[in-house]
Parts: structure tokens; sequence; C-alpha cells
């Protein structure tokens, strides 16, 4: 007995090649994750998987009209599938990096002190020969955050407690935040950690230094990236959440 039946569209395949383009992304995060793949590499996995995914997304709104207006619900259905699909590598970046993140200076270094930054120490021992130098670049990447309106809000926190009482709270809040602290010295005022990016693992180390100032102390923060060049705002977003944390836990008190 031979079946009849009505032949499937071929708009099935819009949402078909969109699955294909996430998996290729998802292949390529996992990559960098592991070590397997250079961030650089990735970096144009996601700019031409990603455009195609918009390519096809547009073609599939095309679909979807088309299926509007011939009453074609599978076309419309895959279509539309396909159109949703396709924004997920445009929504995934805005949410995870924020749009404003996007106008960062291509720096990866940043400190809440322009003139003299917290050095790094105990955190030198982890770094490898392939990574970015551990000492400030000086004056031009100074000016270039300086001169960003995205950092105007990264400054010194001026807190009232001792020296050794805002290194243990610093401590805390690291901690809190997932990151890895490494090395803590509450009578010196300093403590160092490893951070990782969220989606990317790409890894940032930190260095917290407290100066007493006055009746109370200053809380000064730098954390660069290990391996890019560019971070896309994920420094200035670190310390500006440490800082976040570190006040209202002080208003708690």
């Amino acid at each position: 007995m031979i079946r009849s039946g009505r032949k499937r569209h071929w708009s099935r395949w819009l949402y078909r090649i969109q699955w294909l383009l996430l998996a290729i992304i998802a292949l390529a995060v996992t990559a960098v994750r592991l070590g397997l793949l250079h961030y650089m590499t990735a970096f144009e996995v996601f700019k031409y998987a990603g455009l195609a995914a918009v390519v096809v997304a547009l073609i599939s709104i095309l679909v979807f009209i088309w299926g509007l207006v011939k009453r074609h619900p599978e076309a419309r259905s895959a279509a539309l599938w396909a159109a949703v699909l396709g924004a997920i590598p445009v929504a995934i970046p805005l949410f995870v990096v924020g749009e404003h993140n996007f106008r960062a200076p291509p720096i990866h270094d940043i400190s809440t002190d322009l003139q003299d930054p917290p050095a790094f120490e105990a955190i030198l021992s982890l770094r490898g020969p392939g990574d970015n130098s551990p000492d400030y670049a000086g004056a031009e990447v100074a000016s270039q955050q300086r001169n960003s309106p995205l950092y105007q809000d990264i400054q010194p926190l001026p807190l009232k407690m001792t020296v050794a009482e805002a290194t243990e709270l610093a401590a805390e809040v690291a901690q809190k935040l997932g990151w890895r602290v490494v090395a803590k010295s509450p009578n010196q005022g300093r403590i160092e950690a490893v951070a990782r990016t969220p989606v990317l693992g790409f890894t940032e180390d930190v260095v917290v230094r407290v100066k007493k100032e006055g009746d109370g102390v200053k809380v000064d923060v730098r954390s660069a990236s290990r391996a890019r060049t560019f971070d896309l705002g994920s420094n200035g977003e670190r310390i500006r959440t440490f800082l976040h944390q570190m006040r209202r836990r002080t208003e708690r008190r």
C-alpha cells in the first residue's frame, strides 16, 4: 500500500541550520574553557557563526511573512522558530557583557589608583610565559581609563575600620563573589585572588590593597586579564561589583 501525504516544506531547514550554528558556538565556548582553542580563534567562530545566524533569521522573517500570506502553517512555524533561535547569539553577549561594555576602551588592566596601582606579588607564580605582563602599562592605559565614561565610578573606597578588619572583609566578599583567594595578609592590608569570566572562563587576576587614611582606611582594587588584550569591560565590572558589596556590608554593621 502506497502512503500519501503532504511533502514537508523546505523551511524546516531554517531552524535546523540555526541549531547547527548554535551547536558550533557552544562547542567553541567549551573548547575555550578547556584550553583547547585560543580565544581569538573562538571570537572568529562567534563572529561568523553569529553573523550567519542573523542572516538566516532575516530570511526566516521573510519566509514567515510569506507563510502568513499563503496560509502555510508549517512554513510560519519553522520560520518563527528559526528567527527566535537566530536572536540567541546576539542576545546572550548583550545580556552577559552588557551593551555599554562594548564601548569600553581596548585595555585589559583596570585600577582604582592610576598613579600607584596595587602590584601583583603572590599571583606571579601562577602566570605562564604567554600571559600578559603583570606590570601596569603606565600612562597610556591610565589615560584611556581616565577618559572613558565607563570607568568614572572606579574610585578608591574609604571605610571607617582598621586595616586588618577591611582586609578580612575584602577576603570574605571576594570568596562570596566566587573568586579564589590565593593570598591574604590582614596586617599588610593585601589580598590577591583569581577570578574567571562567566561564559568563556577567561582568567583575570585581582589584587586588593588596604591603606590607613585618616581615622579609617582606603581600599584600592586592581583587576587585570591574564591573556586577553581587550576585556570588554569585565575587569571594571568586577571592581565595581566588589566595591558595591564592600560598601553594602559595612553599612549593615
